[in-house]
This record gives C-alpha cells, structure tokens and sequence, in this order.
C-alpha cells in the first residue's frame, strides 16, 4: 500500500474519531407511567416527530413522552412548533424542564395544550413528589393549530415561559421560582393524557451561560476531498 493511501486512511481514522468525540444526542424515553404506553421520536435533520402517552404532565407524578439533553446554568431553550395532533383538552407539547427522569421530579415547562389554558401555558412542580401548579389564560390563541414557537429560560431558580407566532415576538406565560440543582435535564415534552399525541418541531436550540449546547456544532473538519465537515446533534432513542 502507498504512503499516500496509509496518510489518507488515517486522515480519515482521525477525522472519525473526531466527530465521535464531539457528536452530541438527545436522549428519548418514556417518564412515568407512560412506560406502559410507549411513545416514538423520530428525527429527520433537524426535525423531531415525537409521538406519547402517559397519564399527564401534572399532580404529583408525571407520565410523557422526553427527548432531552442535560444543561447546566442559566439558559434559553427555543422550538419550532411545525404541526400538532393534540386530541384532549390537556394533550401537551413544548419545552420541559425537569431535576431528573423520576416521575416525581421538580420540573417547569413551558407547552401547548389542546385547548386548556386558552392554549399555552407556563406550569410547574416546586417540590419532589409535590403538586403541581399552572398559569392560565396568560397568553389565549390557537396555538395548537398553528405554526409557533415555545421558549423557556432559566435565570437562578426562575422559569419563564414564552410563545410567539413568528419567533421574534413573544407573549409571556409568566415565570416562577423552581429550586432545581445546577445541571437538570431540558428538552421536548409530549403528552396525550391517556390517549397518543404527535406532535412535530425543528429548530430546537438551547444556550446555556452564552454558549450554544444544543444542537452542538462541532469545529470545522476538512475531509481529504477537500470538503467541509460538521455534525450536528443527533437523536438516540432508548
């Protein structure tokens, strides 16, 4: 074999090990009850299609559908709303975050209903195994029919939650104290409250103490042909 063969091959090997170094996943599974019903998340580029079940997003325990990655800090999580089928008044979908995968975590999100609410709303759990608690009617429209945007941020132990018809222009579901630790679990929530709900996004983004964590964008690589290599985050189900 010649050098210049053995020196491509490695460029490759490198260039590989590379992009598994730095290569990053959200996570997909089932919280809760909602393991007796499993849900799906599917991923097309940027889109995620994620269909789930589960007895709710609310009292003292949750049941859902979670594609997620872990954040630590303050930050912005944003989505693009494409299409949902939300068949119950309390079906939901949108922005969760939680301390942790147990059913019973402290959690804050920011979703679209099927109707409840006026539409969307901003609703928490403050303490382990606690009740939860909501804001309603803060922003009413027909967001489950529509395309929007859902954002959350956290600032300190303070949730906010946001909706908007373009992205750019948004209306507040308010915000509330969580106390969570440091590093929790943010991503896409899907609820269908005893029947299966789908729903579908892109875009999803989340910026942590400045810094873009998801999707993460690893540095430019050229490949031996001469073209610009990324990877961009990727979906794992379990």
């Amino acid at each position: 074999m010649s050098r210049a063969r053995l020196a491509i091959g490695a460029g490759v090997l490198a260039l590989m090990a590379c992009f598994a170094a730095t290569a990053q996943e959200l996570v997909s599974i089932d919280i809760g009850d909602a393991v007796d019903t499993p849900g799906s998340t599917m991923i097309d580029a940027d889109m995620y299609t994620i269909m789930g079940n589960g007895s709710d997003i609310w009292n003292a325990a949750d049941g859902f559908r979670y594609a997620y990655t872990e954040v630590s800090g303050d930050f912005e999580a944003v989505v693009r709303q494409l299409s949902t089928d939300l068949p119950k008044e309390w079906s939901k979908g949108g922005i969760h975050a939680r301390q942790s995968t147990a059913a019973g975590a402290q959690n804050a999100q920011a979703i679209v209903t099927g109707g409840g609410a006026s539409g969307a709303q901003l609703t928490w759990r403050a303490a382990a195994d606690g009740a939860t608690d909501e804001f309603a009617d803060t922003a009413p429209g027909p967001w489950k029919d529509i395309e929007c945007w859902v954002k959350l941020t956290r600032v300190g132990n303070e949730f906010a939650g946001y909706v908007s018809e373009d992205g750019s222009d948004w209306q507040d579901l308010l915000s509330v104290e969580v106390v969570m630790d440091a590093s929790i679990l943010v991503g896409i929530a899907v609820c269908g409250v005893g029947v299966d709900a789908t729903a579908a996004y892109d875009g999803f983004t989340v910026v942590a103490d400045g810094a873009t964590v998801f999707p993460h964008l690893v540095d430019a690589a050229v490949d031996p042909r001469g073209k610009t290599a990324v990877t961009w985050g990727e979906m794992k189900a379990r």
